[in-house]
């Protein structure tokens, strides 16, 4: 990640956070120890989230007790990191992942960084119950002489029964044959009828397994459509806009795009949109699709326009994926958006599109035509 988008989310964190004089420390010392900690990472910070990991064991935030431009720049640089570290990862690392989950809620304008699903509940251990142990047999005098006196009331319950069943057995013998005989028409049937085979329900369709590596086409992108837009109240960095992307009712969506395009140029904006990534809440009010927009080194933003007769809800897809359909909402676990995200670019000729890892380039389309932005190149799609 370059140190122009880094700066740019600090700049676009400042205001919300108090301003710039704020976050560089509320001392000589805390702004000495601001500098000193990003100056020692910012040459190789390869080594800054085990670093960091260590560092928070004891402290809240990486210098002083408030957040600082430290705790700003080293989001920024772990950012893609913690977006593809497992769940183990996260708590190997539990301090890391503590302080990273602060500062993503306490800077709301995150701009294009999208936020990490971050789980702090520990697993559940399952103990192992030991079986209770058999008691050992007592071996007193008293258990003994009661083991003895069973014995002897048993052989005399015993010896009275065969002495009952010698006098009914006598009395049945003296009997008229025709007492004792039982007439065959009372004799039970046997149910010569065969069992009926139980039917088996029919077994439920298997569900077909997901693709094996995350792919393109598991990602909702659809045309939307501004249809009103206002600066969020709480957060000067950030616009809530209401999109109509083609459903029975429009979907707000939260987006850093104060800094980048005036209010009036966003009002009645043709956008494309992720639609099944899972909400987020920016600031205290929930966003439900995120807007795609690709900034350029030197830091200029310009969103993804559709091809021109689109409508809302159009399917924006890349390459041959037409008639693949996306996930309902995408499990953050399986990291599909943080995976595709880092191929996401603009080509030469402006049209977006996704480099795969083996370099084919699928250009971003709908049946109208190819999706593009009017003048970055090679700029990267978030």
């Amino acid at each position: 990640m370059s140190d122009t988008v880094a700066s740019t989310f600090i700049n676009a964190a400042s205001g919300p956070l108090g301003g710039a004089e704020i976050l560089q420390g509320a001392s000589d010392t805390d702004r000495r120890e601001v500098k000193e900690w990003i100056e020692r990472f910012e040459k190789d910070p390869s080594i800054l989230a085990k670093s960091l990991n260590e560092h928070l064991e004891t402290r809240t935030y990486i210098v002083g007790h408030h957040i600082t431009n430290a705790d700003l720049w080293s989001f920024a640089k772990v950012h893609e990191q913690l977006t593809t570290m497992s769940r183990d990862g996260q708590l190997k690392r539990a301090h890391l992942t503590r302080w990273f989950d602060l500062i993503q809620d306490q800077a709301g304008a995150l701009g294009h960084f999208v936020p990490v699903d971050i789980d702090l509940e520990a697993p559940e251990l399952k103990l192992a119950t030991k079986e209770k142990a058999a008691a050992p047999a007592a071996a007193g005098a008293d258990d003994k002489k009661a083991k003895k006196a069973n014995k002897k009331e048993a052989k005399a319950e015993e010896k009275k029964a065969k002495k009952e069943a010698n006098k009914e057995a006598s009395a049945a013998a003296a009997a008229p044959v025709a007492e004792v005989a039982a007439p065959a028409a009372a004799a039970p049937a046997f149910n010569t009828q065969k069992k009926e085979k139980k039917v088996k329900a029919p077994k439920a369709p298997a569900v077909p397994a997901g693709p094996a590596t995350p792919q393109p086409w598991q990602i909702d992108l659809r045309v939307g459509k501004i249809l009103k837009v206002e600066k969020h109240p709480d957060a000067d960095s950030l616009y809530v806009e209401t999109v109509d992307v083609g459903e029975a009712e429009p979907r707000t969506v939260v987006s850093g795009l104060v800094k980048h395009i005036p209010i009036e140029e966003m009002e009645n904006r043709w956008l494309v949109c992720v639609c099944n990534l899972k909400p987020a809440t920016m600031r205290g009010v929930k966003s439900f699709a995120m807007v795609l927009a690709a900034t350029d080194d030197s830091g200029k933003l310009e969103l993804v326009e559709p091809p021109k007769g689109s409508k809302p809800g159009d399917k924006c897809y890349f390459g041959n994926w037409k008639e693949e359909k996306p996930e309902e909402v995408m499990n953050p676990k399986k990291k599909i958006w943080e995976t595709i995200q880092p191929g996401l670019h603009t080509t030469p000729e402006c049209r977006a599109a996704w480099k795969s890892d083996e370099g084919e380039i699928h250009v971003l389309q709908s049946e109208h035509g190819d999706c593009t932005v009017p003048s970055v190149v090679g700029a990267k799609i978030k």
